[in-house]
């Protein structure tokens, strides 16, 4: 397998780790070039899913305001990272029975949802591989109880999936498992690699967890009211999906309580009827919910923030700031 497609799309504030990105997807390619002929074909296919590769990008960052620098140890758990991240999407996709993730069909689309699941597995055994082999045995054991939770994150889900009623803790609870972990874990492991005290490491991660809160808030609104060709997947996919998202509780819980029976009847015609979805739309939009939202992950940004304050002033932590940032404004 040759190296990462190019990241094209890469977002102007990570620009300056575009080299780093470039090593990471040289690792990247080099812990899957043992993947047999058989199974080559749909790894390659779910390479093209890795995107901005902000995770990797926020390893290598970590390293560098760890004063470590990207060193091969710091290249293979980056590596690592996304690796776990890509297993994660493929999953996703058969889960949710997607056909199509950043313009490219997913591997359950192309291949069946049996070659997918196999081909979600051997990226986890790679990425698992690949951490095993370090000389330092923290990333296998730290990135394996990160996996554990982003999976039982997915699990819960899974159960209060269509619970039209879900509240703003179990949300939370939701999104901590499937984004948040893994960013927290990113910047851990890059900090630990690159030579950083367990201070570092964990006042970084604090940092990450609260970074990745915030994009998934951001993201579940996206999915609600941005635009089809810059999200990359069609509007109101959560809906259809049986996901009660942050805006829609905000919604509901803004409500009088006599109004709240008649809300979650609105929320489950939803999830099957697209011009009820549409109109739920807009009703969270003139009612603030959506800002509400925006403020909810605005907090979590100013607490990413505010977890740097024991970081040294300089261009790590300026980048870092401006990720943080970037993750509000973005439109995909």
């Amino acid at each position: 397998m040759g190296p990462l497609p190019a990241a094209a799309d890469l977002p102007l504030v990570l620009e300056p780790l575009r080299e780093d990105l470039e090593r990471v997807g040289g690792r990247y390619a080099e812990i899957l070039s043992d993947v047999g002929a058989e199974s080559r074909d749909l790894v390659e296919q779910a390479a093209r899913f890795t995107g901005k590769r902000l995770r990797p990008a926020l390893t290598c960052l970590a390293a560098r305001a760890a004063g470590g620098g990207v060193n091969d140890d710091v290249l293979t758990v980056a590596a690592v990272v996304e690796l776990i991240h890509t297993a994660t999407l493929v999953h996703d996709d058969i889960l949710d029975g997607a056909e199509v993730r950043r313009q490219v069909a997913t591997l359950n689309a192309r291949f069946g949802e049996q070659a997918a699941v196999l081909a979600g597995d051997v990226l986890f055994s790679k990425a698992y591989r690949a951490a095993a082999w370090l000389a330092d045995p923290f990333a296998s054991r730290y990135l394996s109880d990160v996996v554990g939770e982003v999976l039982e994150g997915e699990i819960f889900q899974d159960l209060v999936a269509r619970s039209a009623d879900l509240d703003e803790s179990s949300y939370r609870r939701i999104i901590r498992g499937k984004t948040a972990a893994l960013y927290e874990a990113a910047l851990h492991v890059g900090a630990h690699y690159a030579g950083a005290p367990l201070s570092m490491a964990s006042m970084l991660g604090a940092y990450g967890h609260h970074l990745g809160m915030a994009f998934q808030i951001v993201d579940d609104r996206l999915d609600l009211t941005g635009r089809e060709a810059e999200v990359g997947k069609t509007l109101g996919r959560d809906l259809g999906e049986g996901k009660t998202t942050l805006p829609v509780i905000l919604w509901r819980e803004g409500l009088p309580e006599a109004r709240r029976p008649e809300a979650l009847e609105r929320i489950r015609r939803a999830w099957s009827d697209a011009q009820e979805a549409r109109a739920l739309c807009r009703d969270l939009e003139a009612s603030g919910a959506l800002a509400r939202a925006d403020q909810a992950a605005q907090r979590e940004v100013e607490q990413a923030r505010a977890a740097l304050a024991g970081l040294s002033a300089g261009p790590e932590r300026t980048q870092l700031e401006q990720i943080a940032d970037y993750i509000l404004s973005r439109t995909r």
